[in-house]
């Protein structure tokens, strides 16, 4: 941006007016003419096509055909019963009462502008609540707009015939865009939406002269892309059909249109497209608040916006003041912007209906000619409360740093609608939170390096996991890590003195497991040593117990040497040990097998002698029996012999 010493401020009165209809600015020769041919089906628009015409433009979304035609071609057009009708390509202009003034060096070196119009419209409040028309989408029908320092163009389209680009190259499209987007960077101006998604849609040429070719261009081009708004700083006095059925299609598809009533003044006819009702016309007002003498009135007039000795942008970084229904146009676009971004899921119906609750009514009660329901003024609605308290809580979180107002203050943000001011308001928060999360962290590490629990440690581990990556984590970590060790250690000494003590598998193994987590160490080494030494112990004891059941094979003793060898770690000695007592198991499952045989005769010979003799040696050879399903059925057997009298 140059110093604003070398800036051109500009006083002009700008609006776009149509010329009544008259000899055509691009006829080839007299006997042919521009005009646009409405067709009212396929058979129709290819009647057309098949025709000797010129076709100059196809529209997307309106049954119309911009051609260049001789008298006779359009006669049979007209006369054809597969078209609507034939309208000429109408010519217009911007009015030329523009008195520039450069100003001298030295004249204004301030960085910013005197902006009165911002006020009568409390727009700052919208801004407050967070309201910027993020993520609006606005079509700048116009002359186009200037690459300028102070706005962001998200994209466009030209509708004339000489240049294939949307830079501006007369100035006025340059200036409607400022009063809706120029950015809130410190300097310059402040637009009213300045985060809406502004595109470019050249519809004049460098002198402020376009055709209703290129309108509906601009139109067709505006449904096509899915524009929320249409701002059009333009107007004529003459009615024109398919201009009609343009803008009536575009406010069927959902686009909001929004244009200038006119310069004509008090009592003079509302200009077209604004007197179309599917359009919001718009008049204007100056610094009293009153009707600016320009302004034509009307009962189309729906609302009315700020319009006189208007500073916004221009061409080469440049700024300019102008006056008009043109500069009050962009006011009500921008306006329509931030309530579209407060209330989202409203249609261009719904948000006409949303702007009259956004006015203060001028002139007569109610509704009127020269203000419509009246200037528009941004009302506060409960998210603008809502983001007060929010913001508030946020103050008072960063104050105390205490939990319970973090949470109230999260609480708060999270109910805000989606905005680049939640999003401030969260990043603060977002700073008092991690600033608790440390303090947090910090004081429970110091609790587990007091009390050296595990549940102390577990509460700081947790803790510290909340924590971003850096110095403060890392230090935290380390000395709960030493409280780790120390727990870690004592665990593994105590469970080490358990096992010594009972000597049991499931204990050595706890041991085990609690000395594996311990860092190598002498430490570390030494416990290791003293369960090494209760493992041998185990070892040893298992040998003996083996080694008495091999040499008496009975059931007590396999069954004491088994539970030797099961307190053994897995290992070739228990692997070996439990081989040779599997032996003396068979073995003692062989006698056993033996005894029972014998039994099972001396029953048997009981039961065919019954005297006495053989019933104590059945039942000497029973009780020689281990407790089993055999043993019982046999003593049922022996019990149920009667000896011989």
């Amino acid at each position: 941006m140059k110093n604003m010493s070398c800036k051109l401020v500009v006083s002009v009165t700008l609006f776009f007016s149509f010329l009544t209809i008259g000899p055509l600015a691009h006829a080839q020769n007299s006997s042919e003419k521009e005009v646009i041919v409405v067709y009212k089906n396929k058979a129709g628009k290819e009647t057309i096509l098949d025709s000797d015409a010129d076709v100059k433009q196809q529209y997307k979304h309106l049954p119309a055909v911009a051609v260049t035609a001789d008298q006779e071609t359009v006669k049979e057009l007209k006369q054809d019963p597969d078209i609507l009708y034939v309208e000429n390509n109408v010519s217009f202009t911007a009015a030329d009462s523009t008195d520039f003034k450069v100003l001298s060096d030295g004249t204004d070196t301030s960085d910013n502008f005197e902006q009165w119009n911002l006020e009568p419209i409390q727009v700052k409040q919208a801004w407050k609540a967070g309201l910027t028309g993020k993520n609006i989408k606005i079509a700048v029908i116009d002359s186009g707009i200037s690459p300028h320092d102070d706005l962001s163009i998200a994209g466009g389209y030209s509708a004339v015939s000489y240049t294939s680009s949307y830079k501006d190259d007369n100035g006025h499209g340059t200036h409607v865009a400022g009063i809706i987007g120029a950015k809130h960077n410190g300097y310059g101006i402040d637009g009213i939406a300045p985060e809406a998604q502004i595109y470019a849609v050249k519809a004049l040429d460098q002198n402020g002269s376009g055709d209703l070719q290129s309108l509906l261009q601009g139109i067709d081009w505006s449904i096509a892309n899915g524009m929320d708004i249409v701002n059009m700083s333009l107007g004529t006095t003459s009615d024109s059909k398919i201009l009609h059925d343009a803008v009536n299609k575009a406010y069927e598809q959902g686009v909001l249109l929004v244009a200038a009533s006119g310069n004509d003044g008090n009592g003079k006819p509302v200009n077209y497209p604004a007197a179309y009702s599917s359009v919001v016309a718009v008049s204007a007002t100056n610094e009293k608040n009153q009707l600016a003498s320009f302004s034509t009135t009307g009962d189309e007039v729906e609302f009315s916006a700020p319009g006189t000795n208007i500073t916004s942008t221009y061409l080469n970084q440049y700024y300019a003041t102008g006056s008009g229904t043109s500069q009050a146009t962009p006011h009500a676009a921008a306006m329509f912007a931030l309530l579209k971004q407060r209330d989202p899921a409203e249609t261009n119906v719904q948000l006409r209906e949303e702007m009259r609750r956004n006015i203060v009514d001028l002139g007569t009660a109610g509704r009127d000619q020269q203000f419509g329901y009246g200037l528009i003024q941004y009302k506060a609605q409960a998210t603008d409360s809502a983001y007060a308290a929010a913001e508030q809580a946020v103050k008072k979180a960063e104050q105390t740093k205490a939990q319970t107002d973090i949470n109230k203050a999260q609480e708060l943000v999270s109910q805000l609608p989606g905005s680049d001011a939640k999003t401030a308001l969260q990043k603060r928060l977002d700073k008092v939170q991690s600033y608790r999360n440390v303090k947090d962290a910090k004081d429970k590490v110091a609790n587990a390096e007091k009390y050296k629990t595990q549940q102390t440690v577990d509460t700081a581990q947790t803790a510290i996991n909340k924590l971003p990556n850096g110095t403060d984590k890392k230090n935290l970590q380390k000395r709960l890590d030493q409280v780790k060790r120390y727990i870690a250690s004592k665990q593994a000494k105590d469970k080490v003195a358990k096992a010594e003590k009972s000597k049991k598998k499931t204990d050595v193994d706890s041991a085990q497991s609690a000395i594996g987590k311990l860092p190598a160490s002498s430490e570390k080494t030494s416990l290791q040593k003293r369960l090494n030494k209760v493992k041998s112990t185990n070892l040893k004891t298992a040998q003996q117990s083996v080694s008495a059941a091999e040499k008496k094979s009975t059931d007590a003793n396999a069954a004491k040497a088994q539970s030797a060898v099961n307190q053994l770690q897995a290992g070739k000695e228990k692997t070996a040990l439990q081989k040779r007592l599997d032996k003396v198991k068979k073995k003692v499952a062989a006698a056993e097998a033996k005894k029972v045989e014998t039994a099972k005769a001396k029953v048997k010979k009981a039961e065919k002698d019954k005297t006495k003799k053989s019933k104590a040696s059945a039942q000497s050879a029973v009780n020689q029996l281990k407790a089993s399903n055999e043993k019982t059925k046999l003593q049922k057997r022996l019990n149920a012999v009667k000896p011989k009298k």
